[in-house]
């Protein structure tokens, strides 16, 4: 009994500072004020990822079109931004479990809560839980393998790169549904098992599209290997599949993702993952001349899974072992093995790169279209390889009798690589930057009817200043939504650009950029870019809406 409660209060010390670990790097990264909410660079965020800062304002503007609207059917439908049909909050990187909260909390308060400092406090933690959670439950029990998984789950570099695309931060489920999965193999039976995957799919389900389909991939691994292992019935590993089947086509119509534009989109084979990706140091606080991204099509930032020199150690190390049980536990665990190998070659793709060498290109047949349109960032499937192979690794080397040095330098080595992430992160926090006069619009929406932009964000094509027009056009969108304007532009994925221009009507403010186009019967003004024309509000302002600054050139990527 003693020693029962010994273990429990050395696993409850493990976990808090597993937790603690987790909170205290977010602060050392971002600082309070901006996971609190209270930082002036959430009036204008951008992150380091690529299109990042048009990520995160189209994120901000959907939660905020959604905490103030009405219920509607499907579930994630907002009215207020992009035209009369709404759009689903989903495919505009809206947090949808974030915006149901903040909704909750706009009913009570009056106020739009902003929280998604606290969403990446809150990815933080459960990377740094989720990693020592799943060690543990793969048989690396003492404290500091537990302590090393959280230090390398928060040093990722697969996760500090992704800042810009919030929702994307939230990797900890990876590991948190692994976790399950070994649970589910470890004895935990009936309901449980299926209501535990079920929960995970849905979780990750209203965090974002990609990590459901990962998050489901491993969940259903777990229920089909609960049968095959007699952990389960067979009959009921094959009811709780098909609950499991049934219960997220409900939630994905209820959801409104069966509805609309669809899933599929071009880009894959151009969104991948370079093959030198996760040995190659990249954006390396260690290796100074590793500034930049293995990428060969322009789109591989997506699959950027630099593993960072720490885990390179361990996992050279580790490798022998590895080697000699691998076959075993494929023979184990085949579903999972055969997702492992399926993500894996979604995320390389059909066009193989390794550097700037182009080794191969395949032929995709037709019947796959449906799967590689709807997975087209597809390199950012290796993240469930990423995650178990980390765990994996650390597990193995605490079994050694030098686990303790070889995994402190390890960890000492990921954080370290991971300094150049950290600060080009803390870099975007410090500097926001935006385009417009955001007080000049501040001030004259609350005064407007709708505004209504020329073309719309999805229309603007084939222009020189392509760039700075669409960044311009999301600054108006999140000024729009937050002020409680309609807006008939929207920056969404997986939607079908809608180019008309609706009627102007009095009070309307017409934006158009096209400075040789369409202008209404109303005094207007033109910038350098912009010809902003309103029936209400003097030309004086007119003149500040219309001014824009150029778009920094870190308006991109690391």
């Amino acid at each position: 009994m003693n020693a029962c409660a010994a273990l429990m209060k050395r696993s409850g010390l493990v976990y808090m500072a597993s937790l603690c670990t987790g909170l205290a790097t977010a602060w050392v990264t971002f600082g309070v004020p901006v996971l609190f909410g209270t930082d002036p660079y959430w009036d204008s965020p951008h992150g380091i990822v690529g299109q990042s800062g048009a990520d995160m304002l189209t994120g901000l503007s959907a939660y905020d079109v959604f905490v103030r609207d009405e219920w509607r059917w499907p579930l994630l439908r907002a009215e207020g931004m992009g035209g009369p049909g709404g759009i689903n909050i989903a495919f505009a990187d809206g947090a949808p479990l974030l915006a149901l909260i903040g909704r909750a909390l706009f009913r009570v308060t009056g106020a739009t809560p902003v929280l998604f400092g606290y969403w990446v406090l809150a990815c933080f933690a459960l990377n740094a839980l989720a990693a020592t959670a799943l060690v543990r439950a793969l048989g690396g029990r003492t404290v500091v393998a537990g302590l090393a998984a959280a230090v390398i789950g928060v040093s990722m570099p697969a996760l500090l790169a992704r800042w810009g695309h919030i929702t994307l931060m939230a990797q900890g489920l990876i590991p948190l549904t692994l976790l399950a999965y070994v649970r589910v193999g470890n004895g935990l039976r009936g309901p449980a098992t299926f209501m535990s995957m079920l929960g995970l799919c849905l979780l990750a389900l209203l965090t974002f599209p990609y990590l459901f389909f990962m998050v489901s991939a491993v969940a259903f691994a777990g229920l089909g290997q609960a049968g095959l292992n007699r952990r389960l019935s067979r009959p009921a590993a094959v009811l709780a599949s098909g609950g499991l089947i049934g219960c997220l086509i409900v939630a994905l119509w209820v959801l409104g993702y069966l509805t609309g534009g669809g899933f599929a989109d071009k880009g894959f084979g151009v969104y991948s993952m370079n093959l030198l990706s996760p040995l190659v140091p990249q954006v390396s606080g260690l290796f100074p001349g590793s500034a930049g991204m293995v990428d060969a099509t322009g789109g591989q930032y997506e699959g950027f899974v630099y593993v960072g020199a720490g885990l390179l150690l361990l996992a050279f190390l580790a490798l022998p072992e590895l080697r000699q049980r691998s076959v075993g536990r494929v023979r184990r665990h085949p579903l999972l093995a055969v997702v492992l190998l399926g993500s894996l070659a979604l995320a390389v793709s059909n066009e193989v790169y390794a550097g700037q060498a182009h080794l191969v290109s395949l032929p995709m047949p037709e019947a796959l279209a449906p799967l590689t349109g709807t997975v087209r960032s597809s390199g950012r499937l290796a993240w469930i390889a990423l995650y178990l192979g980390a765990a994996l690794v650390v597990t193995t080397i605490a079994r050694w009798r030098w686990a303790t040095p070889v995994l402190v330098v390890a960890c000492l080595l990921q954080w370290a690589d991971a300094a150049r992430l950290r600060s080009l992160v803390r870099e975007s926090v410090a500097a926001p930057f935006a385009t417009l006069d955001r007080d000049a619009w501040r001030l004259a929406l609350p005064q407007i009817a709708g505004v209504v932009i020329d073309p719309p964000f999805l229309c603007i094509v084939m222009d020189r200043n392509q760039d700075a027009l669409r960044f311009a056009a999301v600054e108006i969108q999140l000024k729009a939504a937050q002020a409680g304007v309609p807006n008939n532009s929207v920056y969404a994925a997986r939607t079908r650009p809608d180019c008309h221009v609706p009627a102007i009507l009095p009070g309307t403010l017409f934006v158009s950029m096209k400075p040789g186009g369409f202008r209404p019967a109303m005094p207007c003004a033109t910038g350098p870019l912009l010809v902003v024309c309103n029936d209400r509000l003097p030309l004086a302002t007119l003149a500040l809406l219309a001014v824009t600054t150029p778009l920094p050139e870190n308006a991109g990527g690391p």
